[in-house]
């Protein structure tokens, strides 16, 4: 089988496809892992991981050879794509060697309207993989026929010690950033984009600093609304550290170091960041929105979710936690919990493994 995708960062695809080949590489199947930006690249082979790096900046007759040649090498039987352009990519090789494509649909924000191509490359795959019930939905309202093809709701599974292990101590990065053992942080991370909210987190604490509560505001992450949320901290007097696009291990120890991960994203498939601060015993306030609810449990056992997409609903959520370090731990405990138990890495092979032997045995739901 092969993975691909032509995502540029490694948060998000590049995360979730590195579990995925290395878990089903370990159950006896081969694996090709086709990729095309550097950072990708880069980080594949820092791990460790086998993969192929091509140029996929278009979808032309250059680039489906480069992916047929690929295919061809591995005896591709799967091919599991997760961008649109993939898709593209892999329905045109399709046509010149038989492929059972999956897509693993991973679009984010304002649907549109589908395009002849997107109808036509549907129509080309085998089934569809939703990471929750929350973009099935969503997926379904977008483009209607993905309904007829053969689907899947696979969430995300997470190694919650591997990913404690790759975090550094907090007194370090503290003392690393000038930030004192005693001083609040509140962290957010991802990319900045405005359907992801992150002014919500800014206004939030300029709120809280308004009522003498003094937190210091730490992003992790870049994007075309960086430099407006930093302006938006500054005139709103938040006291604020950004770090930009982090390593993979920096991204962790910064998680950890927090007293607090504020996520206020309503479009979220299933966060890695929300894992992350799950298995670093970060407490995490969330917006009860998207995939949020079906990662973190809709219960308030193990993360606060707030209802009202507004500042002030935010900003008293950060305050009640800020004053109770016992409602911190016992969140923490309950979220470390839950991704171990509700969301174990082994679980995602396992039903990837299942989905895989069923598609193979099965001819397209699609004529």
């Amino acid at each position: 089988m092969t993975l691909l995708t032509t995502a540029d960062h490694w948060r998000g695809s590049g995360t979730s496809f590195a579990k995925i080949a290395r878990g089903l590489s370990e159950r006896g199947h081969r694996v090709a892992l086709v990729v095309s930006s550097n950072a990708l690249a880069a980080e594949y082979a820092r791990l460790g991981i086998p993969a192929r790096q091509l140029s996929l900046a278009r979808t032309g007759a250059r680039e489906v050879f480069a992916l047929r040649a690929v295919a061809r090498e591995h005896a591709t039987d799967v091919i599991i794509v997760d961008k649109p352009r993939d898709l593209r990519l892999a329905a045109m090789v399709s046509m010149l060697r038989p492929l059972c494509i999956v897509i693993r649909y991973n679009r984010v924000g304002t649907p549109r309207p589908a395009r002849f191509v997107d109808r036509w490359t549907a129509r080309c795959a085998s089934a569809v993989l939703y990471q929750s019930d929350y973009i099935r939905v969503k997926a379904l309202n977008n483009l209607p026929m993905l309904g007829e093809l053969t689907s899947f709701v696979i969430p995300n599974g997470f190694d919650a010690a591997a990913i404690a292990a790759n975090a550094g101590p907090r007194a370090a990065w503290r003392a690393a950033h000038g930030v004192s053992e005693d001083e609040l942080v509140v962290v957010s991370a991802g990319f900045a984009e405005a359907q992801k909210r992150f002014d919500l987190s800014i206004d939030a604490l300029s709120l809280l600093a308004a009522r003498g509560i003094v937190a210091t505001f730490v992003y992790c992450g870049d994007g075309p609304c960086r430099a407006a949320l930093e302006a938006r901290a500054h005139a709103g007097g938040v006291k604020s550290l950004w770090l930009g696009l982090q390593s993979p291990s920096n991204t962790l120890t910064t998680i950890a170091a927090a007293d607090v991960l504020v996520h206020p994203s309503p479009v979220e498939i299933f966060g890695n960041v929300l894992a992350e601060s799950m298995a670093l015993g970060t407490p995490i306030i969330a917006m009860r929105a998207g995939g949020n609810p079906e990662m973190l449990g809709d219960d308030g056992a193990s993360s606060i979710l707030v209802d009202e997409g507004s500042a002030e609903s935010f900003a008293n959520a950060i305050a009640e936690l800020l004053a109770n370090p016992l409602r911190r731990c016992a969140l923490a405990a309950a979220a470390r919990e839950r991704l171990a138990s509700v969301l174990p890495l082994s679980r995602m092979i396992d039903e990837y493994d299942a989905m895989l032997q069923q598609i193979t045995a099965a001819p397209s739901s699609l004529a």
